[in-house]
């Protein structure tokens, strides 16, 4: 048996006293991350490590750390390839690594606003699940906390040696019109932090990218 933490996403309710809220104008970075044209990420969510810690036990979650994940969104051009890695190089190096997506993860709570319209804020509700192996795939998909892999992640093995997955979302859980949030109404996002000091193979504090059936 699998033990998960369902990430509900409530957009009538912008509450974040769980700890994460989805969207919204306000995020956890002092400079507004940019995607290699020099475009605005979106921010998709923040997480402040201690509060939700007080709701849930998430083992991957740092103590006293606070998270925002970002991401290049466009309504009206393609763009999921900008945002997949699954496990080849040039999708590391194209996308992961050039800022295609950005993890920021602080020790202080300093925020930024968002330059460009953001995703109506929307806060969460976490519902303790427990699911047997074979109902733990990616896919189809719902937004959870864990701390084990889900089945059918693709070509990523080589990141559990440096890094600890934190949370899968789900496309479709986001608030109209943002489904396509991650390039399809279907598509995962995968939440990584790094579990170790800094290295060439793990450059960044957090590392987030999507994958599709």
């Amino acid at each position: 048996m699998y033990k998960v933490t369902r990430i509900t996403v409530d957009p009538d309710d912008p509450n974040q006293d769980s700890g994460m809220w989805i969207g919204g104008e306000m995020a956890y970075v002092s400079d507004w991350p940019l995607n290699p044209e020099g475009q605005p990420l979106l921010h998709l969510f923040s997480i402040n490590c201690n509060t939700l810690s007080q709701q849930v036990h998430i083992p991957s979650l740092p103590q006293d750390k606070y998270i925002s994940v970002f991401s290049t969104y466009s309504a009206s051009e393609y763009f999921l390839d900008q945002v997949t890695y699954t496990g080849d190089e040039l999708e590391w190096n194209e996308n992961i690594l050039a800022g295609c997506t950005y993890v920021s993860v602080s020790s202080h709570p300093l925020t930024s606003v968002c330059p460009v319209p953001p995703i109506p804020l929307s806060g969460v509700r976490l519902i303790e699940m427990e699911l047997d192996d074979q109902a733990f795939p990616a896919f189809p998909a719902f937004s959870f906390f864990s701390p084990t892999l889900p089945n059918g992640v693709k070509g990523i093995d080589h990141l559990l040696e440096e890094h600890q997955l934190v949370c899968q979302i789900y496309s479709g859980d986001f608030p109209e019109p943002y489904r396509d949030i991650l390039g399809l109404p279907d598509a995962n996002g995968y939440l990584f932090l790094r579990s170790g000091p800094a290295s060439v193979h793990a450059p960044f504090d957090g590392i987030f990218f999507v994958q599709t059936a």
